[in-house]
């Protein structure tokens, strides 16, 4: 008899003892493999005052949670909807002065979670940004020191440390293993960074499929506080393998934001509904199938 518990959560309480001010990061990539079923349910919660930490390139995700104003801080390199453009509700922010924008671009990002990852105090980069006016924008970030090697000056920044990490895949197992069926996108690295790690999936499987071949692993159940069986969790973005981005349904989103009218957004898809399975149940199916791919 296995001595490994359940890890399986509902999306309330999964985010429920989530607090105000936290440091969040949600993996993916533009708008494949977002785990969005969890970001609702934070706005759902009504966070307030939280810190984002996103990967290199993302998007939809912090521009929701920023028109729910529930963003107090943000690192960026990049936040846009891709073949769409900038994210509209981001922008608008930041160009008014509602949110604090730490401006620093994907390295350092990455390496900022990597040292986090590695429990480094800081990592050290050649001393190209001096070229930039990062260092002038964030001196909080990016600061000269001396190579005790070479005694030439090189740029050191910070471990990037999230205090939740959100993570969608394809399938995972009540232990909290999971599986992508397309490329992998830092998930090694932000789950390792990062304090706590909440896991959304497509479908829960048997453990024996993880044993079966434990190499396709994309994420250890170790690292994982819990599971949440989240159905259409990327929607309206892809998750590889499953379904493809909902084209239509971007379009609306975008147009919207670009009017400043994403509470209206919000009140239609997201706030009525106690979870994103009450969401989902209410969307159009025939359309909801024409995204799915075969298997």
């Amino acid at each position: 008899m296995s001595l490994r518990k359940s890890k399986i959560k509902s999306l309330a309480e999964a985010v429920a003892d989530i607090p105000d001010g936290a440091k969040i990061l949600a993996g993916g990539v533009h708008l494949s493999n977002t785990p969005m079923a969890l970001v609702r349910q934070l706005i759902r919660k009504g966070a307030k005052d939280l810190e984002i930490i996103p990967t290199p390139a993302t998007g939809l995700w912090v521009d929701m949670l920023i028109a729910a104003d529930a963003v107090r801080k943000i690192h960026v390199s990049y936040i846009g909807l891709e073949f769409l453009g900038l994210a509209p509700n981001f922008r608008r922010a930041a160009e008014a002065g509602k949110i604090e924008v730490v401006d620093v671009d994907e390295p350092t990002i990455f390496h900022g979670l990597r040292a986090a990852a590695s429990g480094l105090p800081f990592v050290v980069f050649p001393p190209i940004h001096l070229l930039t006016d990062l260092p002038k924008v964030s001196p909080q970030v990016y600061k000269s020191i001396v190579d005790p090697f070479t005694g030439k000056t090189v740029v050191a920044v910070p471990p990037l440390q999230p205090d939740v990490c959100f993570v969608h895949v394809a399938k995972a197992d009540i232990y909290g293993n999971g599986l992508s069926l397309g490329g992998r996108h830092m998930e090694d690295i932000i789950t390792k960074a990062s304090k706590r790690v909440i896991l959304s999936a497509e479908e829960i499987v048997d453990n024996a499929e993880f044993c079966a071949d434990p190499t396709r692993t994309t994420i250890p159940g170790v690292l994982v506080e819990a599971v949440v069986h989240a159905p259409m969790g990327a929607w309206p973005g892809a998750c590889p393998g499953v379904y493809d981005y909902d084209r239509p349904h971007l379009l609306e989103y975008n147009e919207m934001a670009k009017k400043n009218e994403t509470s209206s957004y919000l009140d239609r898809f997201v706030r009525p509904h106690a979870d994103d399975t009450a969401m989902i149940a209410a969307l159009d199916d025939e359309h909801l199938s024409r995204l799915r791919m075969a298997r």
